[in-house]
């Protein structure tokens, strides 16, 4: 447990109190090294928690992080002045605690909808961050820390496909055709007027030839997309033969 007094609502750092009280950096740390000193190793580290930051200098430094007793501890070895504005300090945190709790909550719950809705719909890796960017932005959350993904191909329905290879064979056969391949099935939602809302994902199978888009008319659905590159592959599972598909790229 960190801190030993977390349940509190107070979380602070040594980072805090240089803003708070006006002191450098480097005479908190060492008024924190000094408590655990004092207090033995046992309860200080206990109360007085290693972590560090990054600096302006994109270097990582030491700091500590600590809870309402590490900082009433600290408020001791100070004058009044420094003593009554680390109790506000502590006041303030305790009365926000309940509605940041409520908010860290909501945004957990969340970050489980986006895991089990990407798992669930296949999603690929780029609609999973955007999914998580969007959680993240909702809550007020940083996002610095999500991948930056750029598309290595760009990919197409397969009514875009078959439209540019000219290929005489309609896209709801194409799709019965990929189905009974096991490449894309079928899936339900519910919808918002009552009974079911179906659309097509691309099974584990399919997902060699393309990948599941998030649908841009309703996020609970995907919106199956292919590889130009693989689609000469994917047009043998059609039964869509090489000459006519060489002829259409020669034309």
């Amino acid at each position: 447990m960190m801190n030993g007094l977390m349940i509190s609502g107070v979380k602070m750092s040594s980072l805090d109190l240089v803003e708070l009280i006006g002191k450098e950096h480097k005479n908190i740390m060492r008024d924190i090294r000094n408590e655990i000193q004092e207090l033995g190793e046992e309860i200080g580290q206990l109360i007085f928690e290693q972590s560090s930051y990054m600096n302006s200098q994109n270097k990582q430094q030491p700091c500590y992080v600590f809870g309402k007793e590490g900082a009433m501890q600290l408020a001791l070895k100070y004058d009044a002045k420094i003593r009554y504005k680390v109790i506000k300090k502590i006041e303030e945190l305790e009365n926000t605690f309940p509605q940041r709790s409520n908010s860290i909550q909501t945004f957990e719950m969340q970050l489980l909808g986006v895991e089990y809705t990407s798992r669930i719909l296949r999603t690929d890796d780029t609609s999973k961050v955007k999914m998580l960017e969007l959680a993240h932005k909702q809550h007020g959350v940083p996002t610095n820390h999500l991948p930056k993904y750029i598309e290595s191909e760009v990919t197409k329905s397969l009514t875009e496909l078959l439209k540019e290879h000219d290929i005489k064979l309609s896209t709801a056969k194409a799709n019965t055709k990929l189905i009974e391949l096991g490449l894309l099935e079928i899936k339900e939602r519910p919808s918002s007027k009552g009974g079911v809302k179906e659309f097509k994902s691309l099974t584990d199978k399919g997902l060699e030839y393309g990948k599941n888009l998030i649908s841009p008319n309703n996020s609970k659905e995907t919106q199956p997309h292919y590889y130009p590159s693989k689609f000469m592959e994917l047009s043998k599972e059609l039964g869509i033969t090489k000459e006519q598909l060489v002829k259409q790229v020669t034309q």
